[in-house]
C-alpha cells in the first residue's frame, strides 16, 4: 500500500550521486512502455533516443510524510531535478553528458510514457515571470501541455510557449499572446511557483500576488490569444524583490489543497521578529470573490507546547513551510538555525534540523524526522500525490544496479563504501553518510561543502540552479 501523499526531495538522485543513495529506502522502478524523444536535430534525435532507451527510473518511497521521498535516474545524466509535478505527470529538467543544453523528462504514471524534449533555446524569445515550466490541465480529459512564460524580442508581446503530448507539433512552436486585464505587466513580476486548479493556471509571486488564466485557451488550436482573468493580490503588504534577503521558499508557498488554494508566510524574515513570536499564518482563497480568509495563525511558542514537539529543541526558527495537498489540517514545516543582521535587515536561514507535520486545527505534532542532509535544501522539496499512482506503474523492486529482481520485497542498497580525498596533503576521510551533527555542512562532504563556499552567495545557495546559471555560460559568482 503507497502513501495517498509524499514529500518528494527535487533533487533527482544521478549516477553522480551513488554515493549519496539512502540505504533505509527500498527502490521500486517505474515502467516506462512508450518512450521517445522529439524536438531535437535530426542528426541528434537517434542519439537521444538510445540516452532514453538506456535510463532507468526509479523511487524510494518513505512510509509517509514528513519522511523524505526520492527519484533516481540510472544512465543517461549528471544531473536532474523535479520542476513540476502535477497529480499522474511529473517532469524532471536534466542535463546530459556530452550534449549541450538541457532538456525536459517528462514521466506519465498512468500512460507509463516517458518523453524527452530540449529546454527552450529560442533566442527570439526571452523569459518572462518566470524561467521554470509549469503543466497546465483542461478542466477534464487527460490531456495536458507544458507551458513556458515568455516574451517576443521583436514585437515585444508577452507570451506563452506550449508543448502537448498529444501533438505533432514541435516542442515550444506553438504561442499563444497573452492579454492582461487593465494595466496589469507581468514583467514586474517573478513567479515562484506555478500550478493549476479546477481548469485554471496560475503563476504565484510570493512578495505581491497571483496571475491566472483558463486553460481552454490553452488547447483551443483556433485562439492565439490567452486571456488573462485577473490578479489576485496576497492578504501580506507587498514588498520589492530584494536578492540580498532569504530565498522566498524559506519563508512562503502556496498550492492546491484538497478543493481550495492556500497560501502560508512565516515573519521574521523580513524585519527582526523575537524568536518565540514568530508567526505561521495559513489563509485560504475563496473562490467566489476570490477574499483571502485567514485560517490558522501560530506562534512558535504555542508550537512549543503542542503534544508530540516532546524534547524538540527551542532555539530553532520556524521555516519552509510546505502545504500538504491532501489534509487541510496539515503544514510541514522545518525548524532551523537562522542567522542575519537586524542593523541591514538581512536574515536567511543557515541549517535546517528538524522536518515537521503540524496539524494547525487540532494542535499536535504529528510526527517529525531529524534532517541530516543538507542537500534537501538547496533543492527544495515538493509535497504530491504521485504516490497515488504509482500502483500500476511499478515494475517491481530492483537491487543497486537498477535491475528488477524476483524477490517480493524491494532491496535496500547496500551501504556505500568509504572513500577517501586527497586534499591540501593529506588524507581526508570522506563519509557518503551524512554526519548527524547540527552545523556540519555537506554531511562532511569536502568536495560539496567547496561547492557550497563557492556558490553561496548566488542563486540563494541552491547549488542547482547555480550549475544551471553556469552551464549556461553566465557568469556568477
Amino acid at each position: 500500500m503507497f502513501p495517498s501523499e509524499v514529500v518528494l526531495e527535487r533533487r533527482v538522485r544521478t549516477d553522480a550521486d551513488e554515493d549519496l543513495a539512502a540505504t533505509n529506502l527500498p527502490l521500486f522502478i517505474l515502467k516506462c512502455k512508450d518512450r521517445k524523444a522529439e524536438g531535437y536535430a535530426a542528426a541528434k534525435l537517434e542519439i537521444y533516443n538510445q540516452r532514453l532507451e538506456d535510463m532507468v527510473i526509479g523511487v524510494r518511497l518513505a512510509d509517509e510524510p514528513p519522511a523524505v521521498s526520492y527519484l533516481a535516474i540510472r544512465g543517461s545524466a549528471s544531473f536532474a531535478d523535479i520542476v513540476a509535478v502535477d497529480k499522474t505527470v511529473i517532469v524532471i529538467r536534466l542535463d546530459i553528458p556530452g550534449e549541450t543544453g538541457l532538456s525536459y523528462l517528462i514521466y506519465d504514471a498512468v500512460a507509463l510514457s516517458l518523453r524527452m524534449i530540449p529546454a527552450p533555446e529560442d533566442h527570439s524569445w526571452a523569459y518572462v515571470l518566470s524561467s521554470r515550466v509549469s503543466v497546465a490541465r483542461p478542466c477534464s480529459g487527460t490531456d495536458y501541455a507544458l507551458v513556458h512564460t515568455g516574451r517576443v524580442v521583436d514585437g515585444g508581446e508577452d507570451s506563452l510557449f506550449l508543448w502537448r503530448p498529444s501533438s505533432s507539433s514541435p516542442p515550444w512552436s506553438k504561442k499563444r499572446k497573452c492579454s492582461f486585464p487593465g494595466l496589469i505587466d507581468w514583467s514586474v513580476n517573478q513567479s515562484n511557483m506555478e500550478f493549476s486548479f479546477n481548469g485554471h493556471t496560475y503563476w504565484a509571486d510570493l512578495l505581491c500576488g497571483v496571475f491566472y488564466c483558463s486553460c481552454n485557451t490553452l488547447f483551443d488550436d483556433n485562439s492565439s490569444v490567452v486571456k488573462f482573468g485577473g490578479f489576485i493580490r496576497l492578504p501580506v503588504k507587498p514588498v520589492r524583490h530584494n536578492r540580498r534577503t532569504a530565498r522566498l521558499a524559506s519563508y512562503r508557498t502556496m498550492g492546491v489543497v484538497r478543493d481550495s488554494i492556500r497560501f502560508v508566510s512565516i515573519d521574521g524574515f523580513q524585519d527582526y521578529v523575537e524568536l518565540k513570536d514568530r508567526t505561521v499564518t495559513v489563509w485560504k482563497l475563496l473562490g467566489h470573490d476570490q477574499h483571502w480568509e485567514e485560517e490558522h495563525k501560530l506562534s512558535l511558542e504555542t508550537l512549543w507546547g503542542f503534544e508530540g514537539f516532546g524534547d524538540l529543541p527551542k532555539d530553532l526558527t520556524p521555516m519552509y513551510p510546505l502545504l500538504s495537498m491532501e489534509d487541510t489540517d496539515i503544514v510541514y514545516l522545518v525548524l532551523g538555525e537562522c542567522g542575519g543582521n537586524p542593523l541591514k535587515r538581512r536574515f536567511f536561514p543557515s541549517t535546517p534540523c528538524f522536518l515537521l507535520a503540524v496539524d494547525m486545527t487540532n494542535k499536535i505534532v504529528r510526527s517529525s524526522v531529524p534532517l541530516e542532509d543538507e542537500d534537501h535544501w538547496f533543492s527544495s522539496l515538493v509535497s504530491c500525490g504521485f504516490s497515488l499512482h504509482l500502483q500500476k506503474a511499478l515494475d517491481g523492486p530492483c537491487d543497486d544496479e537498477g535491475i528488477p529482481t524476483k524477490k517480493k520485497h524491494p532491496i535496500p542498497l547496500k551501504k556505500p563504501r568509504m572513500k577517501k580525498l586527497v586534499r591540501g596533503g593529506r588524507n581526508v576521510a570522506e563519509s557518503p553518510i551524512p554526519m548527524k551533527k547540527r552545523g556540519k555542512c555537506h554531511g562532511g562532504n569536502v568536495a560539496e561543502a567547496s561547492i557550497h563556499m563557492k556558490k553561496r552567495k548566488c542563486h540563494g545557495g541552491n547549488v542547482a540552479e547555480a550549475t544551471i546559471h553556469m552551464k549556461n555560460k553566465r557568469m556568477c559568482c
